[in-house]
């Protein structure tokens, strides 16, 4: 007959053998994770394609905690952009990035982006943040009429997650919230991401931040 004590031995070896969980949910695994504190682009970002006086670099006092990416220009009409260096794997993925202008009025032109790219590489999907208006449009391509989220050039991050499900659902969601747009049969394929930025005419232009950019699945 087994012992009492061979019975306990054993239940205790098949529960540590069961997968931990947190209040029943399932732990997301994670793909890519960006907080800029080992320099940039070291080896997670592309070199930034740069017109005119804009560039991107490491900003120690701002971010979501610092340090964060920083873009910004000196000069009129002027662009950056840089993306990731890896591919994700869709569905089944949630792409999500802090973000924040800094601006002394609204007349300062320039807006901010966070794209996602497919493999030709073409953008499929957008958060765009304007300074003159004030306004984050959501944009997913073959959607319905793009949404929009006021947020203020204050220099407060603001949470940006484009997911998509098992099913193919794309969606955007802000601070947590409700999705805002959404669109179905979202192609499969790898995506990336592109972080970017755009300054318009004018003496004086927005910074725009990023920071704890993530790629998880389910």
């Amino acid at each position: 007959m087994i012992s009492t004590l061979t019975r306990l031995v054993s239940l205790v070896l098949v529960l540590a053998l069961i997968p931990a969980c947190t209040d029943g949910k399932k732990v997301s695994s994670t793909l890519f994770s960006e907080s800029f504190n080992a320099g940039f682009p070291a080896t997670s970002w592309t070199t930034p394609v740069v017109t005119g006086s804009a560039t991107a670099a490491i900003d120690s006092g701002n971010g979501f905690p610092p340090p964060s990416l920083k873009m910004s220009t000196t000069a009129a009409t002027a662009t950056v952009k840089t993306d990731t260096t890896s591919s994700f794997n869709n569905p089944s993925v949630t792409i999500a990035a802090d973000m924040a202008t800094l601006s002394g009025a609204a007349t300062e032109l320039g807006s901010g982006s966070l794209s996602i790219l497919d493999a030709t590489p073409a953008v499929v999907a957008s958060a765009t943040w304007n300074n003159a208006t004030g306004l984050i449009t959501f944009h997913i391509n073959g959607g319905a009429a793009d949404a929009t989220a006021p947020a203020a050039a204050d220099g407060n991050f603001h949470r940006l997650v484009f997911n998509v499900t098992s099913s193919g659902s794309a969606s955007w969601s802000f601070d947590g919230g409700a999705a805002l747009v959404t669109q179905a049969g979202f192609p499969n394929g790898m995506l990336k991401i592109e972080l970017g930025a755009t300054f318009g005419t004018g003496t004086a232009w927005p910074s725009f931040f990023f920071d704890e950019i993530s790629v998880t699945t389910p």
